[in-house]
C-alpha cells in the first residue's frame, strides 16, 4: 500500500496524467474509498482515464484486491477500453513501485 502523494506522483511522472489540473477529477480520485460516486459528464471529458485512476487508487492506495471491484459502462468498446487501460497503468505503477524499492535495498547496502 502507497499514501496518496505517492500515487499521484507516480501518475503525473510515469503515466504522464496531471491529476491536479481538474480540481473536480482530483476530489473525486482522492475520495475515500467508502464514498459513493455518480460521474455524469460529457464526451471526451476524462470519465474513462477518471475511472481507471480511481480503480487503481483503490488497489495501490486502500489495498482492495481487484477481484472486489465492479466498474460498469455503457459500450463494450468502453468497457475494453477500461480493461486495456487498467491493465497497462497498473502494470506501469506496479514497476514503478518495485523499481524504486529495488533502488532503495541498494541504497541501504
Amino acid at each position: 500500500m502507497i499514501s496518496y502523494s505517492q500515487f499521484e506522483a507516480i501518475v503525473v511522472n510515469e503515466l504522464k496524467r496531471v491529476i491536479s489540473s481538474n480540481n473536480d477529477q482530483k476530489i473525486a480520485i482522492s475520495s475515500k474509498k467508502d464514498q459513493s460516486l455518480f460521474i455524469v459528464a460529457g464526451p471526451g471529458s476524462g470519465k474513462n482515464t477518471f475511472m481507471v485512476l480511481k480503480i487503481l487508487k483503490f488497489i495501490f492506495v486502500d489495498d482492495i484486491n481487484p477481484k472486489e471491484i465492479l466498474a460498469t459502462t455503457f459500450t463494450r468498446k468502453a468497457a475494453n477500453e477500461l480493461n486495456s487501460r487498467i491493465l497497462n497503468w497498473g502494470d506501469k505503477i506496479k514497476n514503478s513501485l518495485l523499481k524504486r524499492l529495488t533502488m532503495k535495498k541498494v541504497k541501504n547496502y
